[in-house]
């Protein structure tokens, strides 16, 4: 394998040509050097696994987030047609979604120019700002009218599917747990099911609809972003190079 070119941490930019073994380092988001026949012995033991393991491990994450957009679909559009026809709520009600204040990359194009460390750390703080409401909603509101068997079903999966995937991602990148988690402190991420019990019908659609909106955003941007670190590990990304339907 030809030495790889240069390597400066945080500032990587992607590029699927360089050899297998920087790949795993960069997956992991480890920032050692890794150059010839020497790869192996500069990378730590518990990052070294067969590349058909860890694309095994990355594939499964991808049906993971496949399974969440699914379900986010399926709760919104069964929401939306039973109470959101012809509502004022509807209009720009992912301006107000309480993930907004991460400022999460909405483009394609944009995410793939991160490295893989940064795109893990979107896909951990979205991950851990919607698993508390949905399972709320399975918890603590699944009595609400609101609440169909359909919407139920789905929320039960995607509280399933959501700590498999925030799990997997915390141990693949450990490192960016601490960081993700003060950086959601001080942008003071918070959810609150106050509007989901109100007694006014009109507040309490709102907030369902809001809340099913921006879940439904909000899961097709990690499915983004876990189909990237995908793409690199399986050397596909310039093969599935259409952008992701937002």
């Amino acid at each position: 394998m030809a030495p790889a070119s240069s390597f400066c941490g945080h500032q990587w930019t992607y590029n699927p040509v360089r050899g297998s073994c920087l790949l795993l380092l960069l997956i992991m988001s480890n920032l050692l050097l890794c150059q010839g026949n020497s790869c192996r012995s500069c990378c730590p033991d518990v990052f070294d696994i067969p590349l058909e393991s860890l694309t095994d491990l990355f594939l499964n994450a991808s049906r993971l987030s496949h399974n969440i957009v699914k379900h986010s679909t399926i709760m919104f559009h069964e929401f939306d047609e039973k109470y959101a026809q012809n509502v004022t709520y509807t209009i720009n009600a992912t301006k107000s979604c309480h993930t907004n204040p991460l400022h999460t990359p909405q483009e394609r194009e944009k995410a793939l120019n991160m490295n893989n460390e940064d795109l893990s750390k979107w896909i951990l703080m979205l991950l851990y700002s919607w698993y508390r409401p949905v399972y709320q909603l399975v918890r603590d509101l699944r009595s609400m009218k609101e609440v169909s068997d359909t919407i139920l079903s789905s929320a039960r999966e995607n509280v399933k599917n959501l700590l498999e995937l925030q799990e997997f991602i915390e141990r693949q990148f450990s490192q960016v747990i601490y960081p993700v988690r003060r950086t959601m402190q001080e942008a003071r991420i918070y959810w609150s099911i106050a509007s989901w019990v109100s007694r006014d019908e009109y507040v309490r659609h709102s907030a369902f609809y809001k809340m099913f909106k921006c879940l439904y955003r909000d899961s097709r941007n990690i499915d983004m972003y876990i189909k990237i670190l995908t793409c690199r590990v399986t050397n596909t990304c310039f093969i599935h190079s259409h952008p992701t339907q937002l």
